[in-house]
């Protein structure tokens, strides 16, 4: 989706995780893609990592399957592919073993947390471009005086 600047703007509605395989889906993943390096900074670190390495698609597919669970992460790329149902690429893959707990697992975040978090992400960007704060309030759900303070809190922690 686009502006009439031609740059990219947040899915409208920012309501959810849109279903994989969906338009939605897609234009989700192109927003954050196109806004990488705000969108990065902001996910839960084990969605970060999945992202960086391996594409927002791949994190995305993972948290709609397995969000808000403990998983086992088995260290061959095929056992790896066949329990998560996603690919990570060997880079992500290593980096998640490295931070995994004793038993090899890692926490996955929810789809919730993500979807929460991209959608700041995205409130910030839309007050950023000088959007009108009544119409950014409309379209992300919140008050006028949310979409002003927007630039005001710092993007989370991700660790």
């Amino acid at each position: 989706m686009s502006d009439d600047s031609g740059s990219r703007t947040a899915p409208s509605p920012f309501a959810g995780m849109p279903a994989d395989g969906t338009a939605e889906f897609d234009a989700f993943v192109a927003y954050c893609e196109a806004h990488r390096d705000e969108a990065l900074p902001a996910l839960p670190w084990v969605a970060a990592e999945i992202a960086a390495a391996s594409g927002f698609a791949a994190m995305l597919r993972l948290v709609q399957r397995h969000g808000g669970r403990r998983i086992y992460l088995p260290r061959g790329a095929q056992a790896s592919h066949a329990r998560l149902g996603v690919e990570l690429s060997a880079a992500a893959r290593q980096r998640l073993l490295e931070r995994a707990s004793a038993a090899g697992t890692i926490e996955i975040p929810s789809a919730w947390s993500v979807v929460v978090a991209l959608r700041r992400v995205a409130i910030r960007a839309a007050v950023r471009a000088g959007g009108d704060p009544g119409e950014i309030a409309r379209r992300f759900g919140e008050s006028e005086a949310d979409s002003r303070h927007a630039n005001d809190d710092p993007a989370p922690d991700p660790n």
